[in-house]
């Protein structure tokens, strides 16, 4: 599948939006006291069939 067939997917796919995933860890649940250990973002990317696979990833 071409670049440019892939980007037309998956703006058909998601509206037009990007497909980001966000992935957080925690030391609880409590946003007060607890704190924020690791924060992630990745971006998705079509295959030649269609589906979704990890482009790049971002984590702190």
């Amino acid at each position: 599948m071409s670049e440019n067939a892939q980007l037309n997917g998956l703006c058909d796919r998601f509206r037009g939006f990007y497909p980001v995933v966000i992935d957080v860890e925690t030391a609880g649940f409590n946003a007060k006291t607890d704190a924020l250990l690791e924060i992630a973002a990745i971006t998705l990317k079509m295959d030649e069939h269609g589906w979704l696979m990890p482009d790049e990833t971002l984590h702190f």
